[in-house]
């Protein structure tokens, strides 16, 4: 009875285990891979930083605060079969689109700051123009958005004063 009772937990942990080990983990995409190398001296990282799972039929949205006096660098990164990333910038309290990297040829960072504090909706899609149709059906792969910040000088403050 004893070994019977052996079998049913290997068995539910034969079920349960590969289903986790295939399970993609994503927490902390953004710490790695491309996105570390766009790390920034002098720059520290944001906790409004984040990594999700996309697929190239996914559309992804953040909402961030970014707050007023000081300079942000965003990045984005992928999987290699997922690139282009598609990212656009819009302004929560008017809906305004403030930027869409399709105009800049796709690019995969971009530096920016503010006066006062700004929500932000940021929609992020992948092209993944490397892939075939059945991995666009089949591929998901990490997204990460890893935000810097640093303070802006006090030079530049007492400019804007």
């Amino acid at each position: 009875m004893k070994r019977k009772g052996q079998m049913q937990v290997l068995a539910i942990l034969f079920l349960i285990l590969p289903g986790h080990l295939i399970a993609q983990n994503c927490e902390t995409h953004h710490l790695e891979g491309d996105c570390n190398s766009d790390l920034q001296k002098g720059y520290k990282t944001y906790s409004q930083s984040h990594s999700t799972s996309i697929s190239a039929l996914d559309t992804v949205e953040f909402n961030v605060v970014f707050y007023g006096q000081k300079d942000y660098v965003l990045s984005f990164c992928t999987h290699s079969k997922l690139y282009p990333i598609h990212f656009i910038l819009i302004d929560q309290q008017t809906q305004d689109v403030l930027y869409d990297n399709a105009e800049d040829n796709y690019l995969e960072s971009i530096g920016l700051g503010f006066d006062v504090a700004k929500p932000l909706t940021i929609k992020v899609d992948v092209l993944a123009r490397k892939s075939t149709e059945e991995e666009i059906e089949d591929k998901v792969g990490c997204l990460g958005l890893l935000i810097q910040y640093k303070n802006y000088s006090r030079k530049k403050v007492s400019l804007q004063l």
